[in-house]
């Protein structure tokens, strides 16, 4: 773990979510030879959020936070009152029984916000389950409601994210049928691109129900399918962060924002096979052309490789210099927003 040295006065708003670090975050490679040997916790996160002037962290507590006894909640809320830091719980696809038990442990640490997703699906690859997702939809929205009022006792949100599966237009509609003040979204800002939408246009429209928000970046590397999205620092990438921002302050000034570096995984998204929109509803033409021309005009150089250090089976120093420097490279750029 490493010491916390005060930073002077925080210049940012943002936070920092553990899985913006897929090595160093411990879970890439999790169980194997590969895995970090070293790999980040609550604590080491909460030091490298408050050295780097930031204003909280997103922890996975199925991971980061074990201890969940009296002493062990009190000490992860101490330390993160000393460091001036919120946090924000991040877990996976809705389950009522994981969140009926951690909306109590939120509550006890001073949690506003905890992170879920309505899926697995990445790359917006929803044609296998096509016949089923209304249903499966429907039973999302059911568990979502099955905990609203406990959220909202607790003072919780309860925010889902547009993890590559979900549209905008469908995110809406999944709060509004579950309702209530306790449920909105976690905005990953530039995931809308695995669903072939324009990552303002989906931003404006999720913006009132926005309680926290994921800030990555992308390069695009054209292939005959569609796209691959490759992880890049913050700013380095196709994400129009300062229009991102304006419309943060616009529609969601309260939210919570993490830096959260991409996946180590490239992200194929295969848009330009007719089987890939078997699994959304009909779409005009017109809603993905910004795509399109973001595809012609920001597609990196054809030849060059596209695989993260991760992927071409780096060593650990190779792997913790690439992810802390995309890191440094993120906070550096975002001082100015």
């Amino acid at each position: 773990m490493t010491t916390y040295e005060p930073a002077g006065p925080k210049r940012l708003k943002q936070g920092v979510a553990a899985h913006g670090f897929g090595y160093l975050g411990g879970f890439n490679g999790a169980g194997t030879s590969r895995a970090c040997p070293t790999p980040l916790d609550a604590f080491s996160l909460m030091d490298l959020a408050a050295a780097n002037g930031l204003a909280g962290v997103e922890i996975p507590p199925a991971e980061y936070l074990r201890d969940r006894s009296a002493e062990g909640l009190a000490r992860v809320r101490a330390y993160a009152k000393e460091r001036d830091l919120y946090v924000v719980f991040d877990t996976g696809v809705v389950d009522a029984a994981e969140l009926e038990g951690l909306i109590p442990v939120a509550k006890k640490l001073g949690v506003r916000t905890i992170r879920v997703t309505a899926s697995k699906i990445l790359c917006g690859d929803r044609s296998a389950v096509r016949d089923t997702w209304p249903h499966y939809m429907s039973e999302i929205v059911s568990r979502l409601r099955s905990v609203r009022g406990l959220a909202e006792d607790a003072g919780v949100a309860i925010a889902v994210e547009n993890h590559q599966d979900l549209t905008s237009e469908e995110l809406v509609g999944l709060c509004a049928a579950v309702g209530g003040k306790s449920i909105g979204v976690t905005l990953d800002a530039v995931n809308p691109l695995a669903v072939v939408e324009d990552p303002m246009t989906f931003a404006r429209r999720v913006g009132p129900l926005i309680k926290n928000v994921h800030v990555k970046d992308y390069r695009i590397y054209s292939t005959p399918q569609g796209f691959r999205l490759v992880r890049c620092a913050i700013g380095a990438g196709v994400l129009d962060v300062a229009g991102l921002f304006t419309v943060l302050r616009e529609l969601a000034p309260d939210a919570t924002v993490a830096i959260e570096l991409a996946a180590l995984d490239a992200r194929h998204v295969r848009f330009l096979n007719e089987d890939y929109w078997a699994g959304f509803p009909p779409r005009r033409a017109e809603e993905i052309l910004p795509v399109l021309r973001l595809r012609e005009a920001s597609a990196r150089p054809k030849g060059e490789d596209w695989r993260t250090p991760w992927e071409l089976g780096a060593p650990h120093d190779a792997l913790v210099s690439y992810e802390m420097g995309q890191f440094q490279q993120s906070v550096a750029y975002l001082s100015g927003f």
